[in-house]
């Protein structure tokens, strides 16, 4: 019978202390899951409407569309190209550039006009 008793009153016990009220755990019917996202993401502070949170701004700025020229210069302060590679990995030397000419010629059946090339 003491067993009995000592079991009720723990799983009582157990039972209140998982019990929230519906408050707390569920939004106010008023609301639409898009205030309570909004509410959630800048901290509960602002309502939807008033837009000046630092997730609406970031939003905007997001969405403005960048032309290829700012894209391209924004890029090339900190990415790596076969241009920096090559004179970072091999600086040029001081000796002179040598001029090769070639000569029209044959390639198997098609004609290959002359071209000059410069060895550094």
């Amino acid at each position: 019978m003491n067993y009995r008793n000592l079991i009720s009153a723990m799983s009582l016990l157990g039972l209140l202390g998982c019990s929230t009220s519906q408050d707390d755990t569920l939004p106010n019917p008023q609301t639409n899951s898009e205030q309570v996202w909004h509410n959630q993401m800048s901290g509960g502070g602002q309502s939807v409407g008033q837009g000046g949170d630092a997730l609406s701004q970031t939003q905007g700025e997001l969405r403005v569309p960048l032309d290829m020229t700012t894209l391209a210069q924004r890029q090339s302060d900190y990415t790596r190209d076969s241009w920096r590679e090559a004179t970072n990995v091999f600086p040029r030397l001081p000796n002179p550039d040598v001029v090769l000419y070639v000569l029209p010629h044959q390639s198997g059946a098609l004609p290959v006009p002359g071209y000059s090339t410069v060895f550094p």
